[in-house]
Parts: C-alpha cells; structure tokens; sequence
C-alpha cells in the first residue's frame, strides 16, 4: 500500500471514529429516537453521503455506537479492577466508580439503546451478541477479581454481577427520583456488604454447600 493510499484509510477510519462518537453524543442529548442521520452527520462534520458510505442504514451507526460504548466501559472497568488487585484502589473505591458508571452519561446511553431494541426486533437480534460479549468480558474480569484462596470465579462472577445490577437498577430509579441521598446511604450501605461477602462470614452463608470448583 502507498502513501495515497495509507493516507485515505486512515482518514476513513478517523471518519467512521467520529461518526460514531457523533452518534454517542447526539443519543445522549436528544434522545434515540431525536437523533437522526442528519444530525449525526452535521455533528460530526461530514456529508450525509460519507454518513451512508461507512453506515449504510440508521441501525448501522446505533449498533456500532453500542458496541465503543461497552468497549469503552469494558476497558474502565478492567483497569480499575486491575488497580484494586493491585491495592492502588480500595473495594469500597471499586463500588464508588461503578456507581458514577451506571448513574453518568455511560449508563443512560446504553438505557436509550435496550429501551429502543425492547420494541425493535430486528435491533434486537443484531444488539443481543454486542451486549453478550461485554457480559462475557465482565465475567472474565470478575473471575479474576478475586484470589482464588478468597472466592472461586463463579463465587466472585456472583458477587459482583449482584453490585452490578444494584447500581443499574440505582441508576434507573435516578431517571424519576433525583435523590442523591438516598442513593448515597444504599451505595455506603453496600460498600459495608461487599467485603463480608468477598472474604466474610455473609459469603460464607450464601454459598454453603457449594463444592467451590467451578
């Protein structure tokens, strides 16, 4: 490949990039069904017609937004873990990032998009193995969370897939109950549970009669 050439790709693929972070931002202020191709496309800067060469359909750019939107929160999620086993990070400093996760700008866009796919079946079918591979990333970070000595992986993946959906279904309720609060006595309330769980008399409880090898 030539230098021309070299030069084209990597323009295109710094236009697609920015389409679909366009597509992020636009969902995010206007809503899903508000943002239109035109609107992403004038964000970004670019012709409706560079829009359509990248994206040929609306659904396109919503499902390729969906997936850097949980790559990227993927990516945070891991490198805060990674910082907790490496005690740069407490666990109680560990539940505060996922609750700023799941109550910010991350979360709402990703509810706009399952709310959408709800009553869209064919988003649906297309945003179910996007979302199945974050799921799949998530248990392999939460497998590794924990020492082995402490919680076997399935353990720790339970553990940590029930703070998960506690500060979604938090971050649903802040949508009609804007009561910080609330939600701080429930986040503190959590952070107490959480190593009991982990390395505690309350995992212990849970999981008794487990054989632990999974």
């Amino acid at each position: 490949m030539n230098k021309a050439a070299r030069q084209q790709q990597m323009r295109s693929i710094m236009t697609r990039e920015r389409l679909i972070q366009s597509a992020l931002d636009e969902i995010f202020e206007v809503g899903y069904h508000a943002a239109t191709t035109q609107e992403i496309a004038a964000r970004a800067n670019v012709s409706r017609g560079a829009l359509l060469h990248h994206f040929a359909a609306r659904a396109d750019i919503v499902l390729a937004a969906m997936e850097e939107l949980l790559e990227d929160g993927t990516r945070q999620i891991k490198a805060v873990a990674n910082e907790v086993q490496g005690g740069k990070i407490s666990l109680e400093g560990f539940v505060e990032f996922l609750w700023q996760l799941f109550s910010g700008r991350f979360f709402y866009l990703s509810l706009e998009m399952i709310t959408e796919a709800r009553n869209d079946p064919e988003l649906r079918e297309r945003m179910v193995p996007v979302v199945k591979r974050f799921h799949e990333a998530l248990d392999g970070i939460w497998s590794e969370f924990c020492a082995p000595q402490r919680r076997p992986p399935q353990q720790a993946r339970i553990i940590l897939n029930l703070t998960l959906c506690l500060v979604r279904g938090m971050g649903v309720q802040t949508v009609l109950r804007p009561d910080p609060g609330y939600y701080r006595e429930l986040i503190d309330a959590w952070k107490a549970l959480l190593p009991q769980l982990i390395d505690g008399p309350a995992g212990d409880l849970i999981f008794a009669g487990e054989s632990g090898s999974s």
